[in-house]
């Protein structure tokens, strides 16, 4: 997209690396360093401010009830986070894919979403079937993001977006967990909630072992 070859940056209340570990510390979770390093430049210069206070479903006809109010749209990629992290383990013991994908993957769940109501100066009451489409150009042509995560973006929809239909098993997974993360009867909890998230009364930590890798 055009739009997003010229944009340098978006208004956005993060400030800082700091502020944004706070809000989604799944960043640290992503081990490749040059796939969290362009996840945290992504944040930084291109997510839209609302995509931290508004539900992920206008409607809320297509996701959790506790999705469909403030901080929806944050609460749902945290949730892909976990459900992509726990389904993609099988495709990489099965080496249908590589640790690389896997994280971009990770990096794929944090910002599938970021432009759910399209570009901030249209001022967007509505979701738009193009987020994906929007997001995946954005992540190309502003921050050079891996090639796997832009595929991951653009396809994650699948056969309800704008985007090209998932083909790799990488894009399968990832698509089948944004799919369940969405479900109207999903509660799964999240790693460490920011304090804003918390104040959700449905929202719950997941249990982490020291051991555990994600």
């Amino acid at each position: 997209m055009e739009k997003a070859k010229r944009i340098d940056g978006v208004k956005n209340s993060l400030h800082s690396e700091e502020e944004l570990r706070r809000r989604l510390p799944e960043i640290d979770a992503i081990y490749d360093e040059e796939v969290r390093d362009t996840t945290i430049d992504y944040f930084l210069r291109a997510c839209p401010d609302y995509f931290w206070k508004r539900a992920a479903s206008a409607t809320g006809k297509y996701h959790p009830p506790d999705e469909s109010g403030e901080y929806g749209t944050w609460l749902h990629s945290k949730r892909v986070f976990y459900e992509y992290a726990n389904l993609s383990e099988s495709l990489l013991e099965l080496h249908e894919i590589t640790e690389h994908k896997r994280e971009c993957g990770k990096a794929a769940a944090l910002i599938h979403d970021t432009f759910n109501y399209g570009w901030p100066s249209e001022g967007r009451d509505m979701t738009t079937s193009e987020h994906d489409v929007i997001a995946a150009a954005v992540a190309n042509f502003t921050i050079g993001m891996p090639e796997e995560v832009v595929h991951l973006v653009h396809s994650h929809m699948g056969p309800w977006g704008e985007g090209k239909l998932p083909e790799t098993p990488n894009e399968r997974c990832f698509h089948m967990a944004d799919k369940s993360a969405a479900a109207r009867n999903n509660t799964q909890g999240v790693y460490f909630p920011a304090e804003e998230l918390q104040g959700i009364e449905t929202v719950t930590q997941v249990e982490v072992d020291d051991d555990e890798v994600v």
